[in-house]
């Protein structure tokens, strides 16, 4: 019999299949500029670039948790693959216990599936994390799934909790004025918007908003000008939107 290291022969008998490879330092270095390349052509929104980089990242290196949870969030947002993207978050998890942004992301991913008690579950192990400096987010994320639950009380709490922690939070303006918005509360809702609208002012989104609701309590004017503020801020890719805008604003 050949002479086996005891590393080698510990993964031997352990699975049958010889010894794993561990990536070199040569391997981890191009790993993570491969993975430095994929947010480069993230940001500029390549998404399929930005895909290829990090699965070349983790060809060089599968133990690059950075690099799961970046596929994990292709996958999850732009290509709308949940379960393979669920299992780059777990993976990433797996690697890397402590590390919250992947955690959050799967919460994120079992709301979008409607598991909002685990996605629930999630955000609050992210909230326990004293590092993590996303919590708002974690928390904002939190209170929607509590709403989507039911508990409406709740909800508001954790996601004002979230802009008092972080007062330029654009989405957590935005979902309080959902809220109130379909609990009937109109006036706290286009007060909302319009704390979305101001923290955000080249959001086209925002005056849509704010102008639908200021619509309902009959502020023509009001309504007119948001309006008007979205068709002038939505960008090429929101014709949709625009269209939308002028419409509403033909309306009034």
């Amino acid at each position: 019999m050949s002479r086996i290291t005891s590393s080698c022969f510990l993964a031997f008998a352990l699975a049958s299949a010889g010894c794993a490879h561990v990536p070199t330092e040569k391997e981890r270095r191009s790993s993570e500029i491969h993975y430095d390349l994929g947010i480069q052509a993230q940001q500029h929104g390549h998404v399929q670039d930005a895909l290829a980089e990090y699965q070349k990242a983790l060809e060089q290196n599968p133990d690059n948790p950075e690099a799961h949870n970046a596929v994990g969030l292709l996958l999850h947002l732009s290509f709308r693959r949940l379960d393979e993207a669920s299992s780059h978050y777990e993976q990433a998890l797996k690697l890397r216990p402590s590390f919250s942004d992947a955690r959050t992301n799967l919460g994120n991913l079992r709301l979008d599936q409607g598991r909002y008690d685990d996605a629930i579950k999630l955000y609050e192990e992210s909230l326990n994390d004293m590092q993590y400096r996303y919590g708002f987010s974690a928390q904002n994320n939190m209170g929607w799934a509590l709403y989507k639950k039911g508990d409406t009380v709740n909800a508001l709490q954790n996601i004002k909790a979230a802009i008092t922690t972080n007062p330029d939070f654009c989405l957590g303006y935005k979902n309080l004025g959902i809220i109130y918005d379909e609990t009937g509360k109109t006036e706290e809702a286009c007060r909302q918007f319009a704390h979305y609208r101001e923290k955000c002012p080249d959001v086209a989104e925002a005056y849509q908003r704010e102008g639908v609701c200021q619509a309902k309590l009959g502020r023509v004017d009001e309504a007119k000008a948001a309006f008007a503020g979205c068709e002038s801020k939505a960008q090429p890719n929101e014709q949709v939107l625009k269209d939308d805008c002028r419409s509403l604003l033909d309306h009034l």
